[in-house]
């Protein structure tokens, strides 16, 4: 049974740009992610909002990019927010420590 594909749906604000996720993140989606993210930093938002509340499964390799996109963001004096954050992402997170990385919106 195929695992289901990554989704995203980007709505862009001032400055802003938020990315509705469904599915999972793993090492056959998270170039979806970082394009979607690297699409939203171009088009000039500061801060990029990642809307987990569909996302089923994120692994190593999309904490990775999000880490890799929050410091991107953070030197350019922005921010990666995470949103709906719950389940298991929020565990895969807790048990790395990187909860108290990322900034957190529920």
């Amino acid at each position: 049974m195929p695992f289901p594909p990554l989704t995203i749906t980007a709505a862009a604000g001032p400055g802003t740009e938020l990315l509705a996720l469904s599915g999972e993140i793993d090492l056959a989606t998270s170039h979806l992610l970082v394009d979607a993210i690297d699409a939203a930093i171009a088009a000039g938002a500061a801060t990029v909002v990642l809307d987990f509340a569909e996302v089923t499964f994120v692994n190593s390799t999309g904490l990775g990019a999000m880490v890799a996109a929050t410091k991107r963001l953070r030197l350019a004096g922005g921010d990666l927010v995470l949103r709906h954050f719950r389940g298991i992402p929020a565990s895969a997170l807790a048990t790395t420590g990187l909860d108290r990385f990322f900034t957190i919106d529920s």
